[in-house]
């Protein structure tokens, strides 16, 4: 890390929990419940929110997903918001919100200083996978990763650079912005985009366009229909293409199923959509109205790309 890294991470320690608040990191084992976290896996001190569902016993592995909030949000908003919350009461995983440095993350080309100061968020979300291995109960073949935009693209940069320790990610409202990545292995990777997104474009930047800036970090952005046609490749797909209408006119889907090692790769298209396509959940300051896709996101993530 470098200084330019701490000096910045630093700044941020002031809107961390205090050690007094923070549950500690003596504790051995989860119990049902919300927690905040705090570990240190570099010289920084980093922060997260976790949530055991009531019905964790401790006897029963169960899966872990990591849910990361976009640029400029936090992980309370994330876990209002993303209804990942709910799904996880539901099924019965645990669900964790890292917290970003500078409420940003490391994705490729994105965003503000993570991107400028090369923060090691992948490392980060290591840390907090074996952290939480090492007091519950987790399956180790069922550990997912999502997010949504900055932090959608941080489900993308997982899966390219974690593929040994997660199975599969779901990235909202984010395209991989590479050409190509080598995973460690073939991956689960699905992308959800609306195609009336203003502030990450479906189809992406023009081909003459000048390069665009998010937060002073420049940055191309490739369409939806360009990074699922990258991850057939990183995936090793052949060109069996599965489409179908989930709502007819309104969310179109399209899935390569006949990947190396048996994964798959998909693009849920939502027709009209914005930039914030979760749905059915409100936090106590946001407020999304008319962003919305007309599925519930958190519910198909889980059913199509997770639970497979």
């Amino acid at each position: 890390m470098t200084i330019r890294t701490l000096s910045a991470a630093l700044g941020l320690l002031s809107a961390l929990p205090t050690a007094a608040a923070a549950q500690s990191l003596a504790r051995t084992s989860l119990v049902p419940g919300d927690g905040d976290y705090i570990i240190a896996p570099d010289i920084v001190p980093r922060a997260f929110k976790l949530h055991v569902p009531a019905s964790y016993n401790g006897t029963q592995a169960v899966p872990l997903v990591l849910d990361f909030h976009g640029f400029s949000s936090t992980a309370e908003e994330e876990r209002s918001v993303s209804g990942q919350l709910q799904q996880s009461d539901k099924h019965g995983f645990i669900v964790v919100y890292p917290e970003g440095l500078a409420r940003s993350w490391n994705g490729y080309g994105c965003c503000s200083t993570s991107k400028a100061t090369e923060v090691p968020d992948v490392h980060f979300a290591r840390a907090i996978i074996d952290w939480v291995k090492a007091r519950a109960k987790i399956d180790a073949t069922r550990v997912y990763v999502t997010g949504i935009s900055n932090g959608g693209s941080m489900a993308h940069r997982m899966a390219c650079e974690a593929a040994d320790v997660v199975r599969a990610s779901a990235a909202v409202s984010f395209p991989l912005n590479l050409d190509k990545c080598t995973p460690r292995r073939p991956i689960t990777m699905f992308s959800i985009a609306g195609t009336a997104d203003t502030t990450i474009p479906y189809d992406g930047s023009k081909p003459d366009a000048p390069v665009s800036n998010i937060a002073g970090v420049p940055v191309r952005i490739q369409s939806a229909p360009a990074s699922l046609a990258a991850w057939k490749g990183n995936d090793g797909c052949s060109s069996t293409l599965a489409s179908r209408a989930v709502i007819p006119d309104q969310v179109l889907e399209d899935v390569y199923t006949d990947c190396a090692g048996g994964v798959r790769t998909g693009l849920l298209t939502i027709v009209g959509g914005r930039h914030v396509l979760y749905n059915g959940y409100r936090g106590p300051t946001l407020s999304y109205s008319g962003d919305n896709a007309p599925i519930d996101v958190s519910e198909y993530i889980w059913t199509t790309v997770f639970n497979q």
